[in-house]
């Protein structure tokens, strides 16, 4: 039996997307860039993608990074879980 790493799915450097849900809150946009600036440095405008529920109620953050290592995924991955702002990861 052969078995593939998560190493061996990617090929790194790679781009990679980072889609967030929460509630629609002032502070979400600004904690989910902040968490993942702590790995990749400053965001820019362009990387950046958001979309409001069809209510408003909910908002989706797609944020587009160049992932380097799968333990720098899984960092971002749980902190972004930590943050009460975030609802749910893709």
């Amino acid at each position: 039996i052969v078995s593939e790493s998560n190493d061996d799915i990617f090929k790194f450097p790679c781009e990679y997307p980072i889609k967030v849900f929460g509630l629609n809150q002032p502070d979400l946009e600004k904690s989910v860039c902040s968490i993942i600036e702590n790995y990749v440095g400053k965001l820019h405008e362009n990387q950046i993608s958001i979309k409001n529920s069809s209510k408003g109620k909910y908002v989706s953050i797609t944020i587009r990074i160049i992932a380097t290592s799968r333990k720098q995924l899984d960092s971002i991955n749980t902190d972004l879980q930590k943050s009460p702002l975030v609802s749910y990861l893709l």
